[in-house]
């Protein structure tokens, strides 16, 4: 399954109480840039990692609890995300601020629907607390429909990253780690998530000093860097 898709894409500056480098524009308007879906609110387009405004979604390998079933939370907010940007065609990215994690922006496709607000809706992802009204409704119509990650337990985006888990029994695992990271012929550490195109194909080997991860945040902190663009 490939979950890079090529997109129309607009891309503007829209900078609020920041100095901000734009995200370079496509050449002109509907022209075809690459979009990569990293995670349930991370994008990469054109090699330049945009992070939606106003939401938190579960990592790649963080599972959720529904009632005693475990689920992969994480790889269904973005394969969600793939499916929206897929199905809308053209999207367009206004950049908000610049973070450590990378550039803050809201997308939408032509009618305005923004992906952000519909995993709010769908219960992918939760708002944070600078996030507009919008998406915190969408948050609490699906915390009260039970939808998503509101159907059971969680543990929230940012608690797992600082390393808590659901607890579980011992057979039942808390998270899934198939990030994997990777060394290339030049000598360089860089890492694939499931949501790449070439992430079938790619073999990790530890006596290469190869390994796998449980998020892109983990293989970040650890020194590793997304797979080079040909």
């Amino acid at each position: 399954m490939t979950l890079v898709r090529k997109l129309g894409l607009c891309v503007t500056a829209l900078c609020l109480g920041a100095s901000l480098a734009p995200v370079a524009p496509a050449q002109g308007q509907g022209a075809t840039s690459e979009i990569v879906v990293v995670d349930g609110d991370t994008l990469e387009v054109d090699g330049r990692v945009l992070r939606l405004y106003g939401i938190d979604a579960p990592e790649l390998g963080q599972t959720c609890l529904d009632k005693s079933k475990r689920w992969r939370c994480g790889l269904q907010a973005a394969v969600e995300l793939r499916s929206l940007l897929g199905f809308w065609g053209n999207v367009a990215c206004d950049t908000i601020r610049a973070e450590e994690e990378g550039v803050r922006a809201i997308c939408h496709d032509p009618q305005f629907n923004d992906p952000a607000e519909v995993l709010l809706a769908r219960g992918l992802a939760i708002a944070l607390p600078d996030s507009v009204p919008a998406y915190k409704r969408a948050e609490i119509q699906a915390k009260n429909a039970q939808l998503g990650i509101w159907r059971g337990e969680f543990v929230t985006p940012s608690d797992w990253r600082q390393g808590k888990r659901l607890p579980g029994p011992a057979d039942s695992p808390a998270e899934v780690c198939d990030v994997k990271g990777i060394v290339t012929d030049k000598g360089e550490r860089v890492y694939y998530v499931p949501t790449d195109e070439k992430y079938d194909g790619i073999t990790v080997s530890p006596e290469r000093g190869e390994r796998m991860f449980c998020s892109d945040d983990e293989a970040q902190l650890a020194g590793w860097k997304r797979y080079p663009r040909d």
